[in-house]
């Protein structure tokens, strides 16, 4: 029975810690992408030189669902939340939302209580994804 409740403690001290990591790095992305980047009407900036870049649906003429999703995003972590949402509707909720999740899983490791599995997969996914 002992050998059991240790699995379950060693289990749950993964849980806990993979939630404090998953919510720091999505923290730490986002500073990061605040200190980074910047953005106008026209593009993305990294420490004031444009991004590159061109949306492949856009080069070949058709019009892109996602078209200022990166600006949108970067406005509003820069606080210029009404211009994010002209951009792109999208941009200031997914900043909120990463952010809200971030905030999330870091409530879990200092109440040291489960959260629910989507929340801990979807911000594990993230973390991965935006190492």
């Amino acid at each position: 029975m002992n050998g059991n409740s240790t699995l379950g403690a060693t289990a749950a001290s993964e849980r806990n810690r993979a939630s404090m990591v998953a919510g720091a790095i999505i923290l730490l992305d986002a500073v990061a992408a605040r200190l980074a980047l910047t953005a106008d009407d026209t593009g993305v900036y990294v420490f004031g030189h444009p991004i590159a870049w061109e949306c492949a649906l856009r080069r070949i003429g058709l019009p892109c669902p996602t078209c200022g999703m990166t600006r949108s995003v970067v406005m509003a972590l820069h606080g210029e939340i009404a211009r994010a949402w002209h951009t792109a509707p999208g941009g200031p909720v997914l900043a909120a939302g990463s952010l809200m999740a971030a905030v999330a899983l870091l409530g879990a490791t200092l109440r040291h209580t489960p959260w629910p599995l989507w929340l801990r997969a979807g911000g594990v996914v993230y973390a991965a994804t935006a190492l």
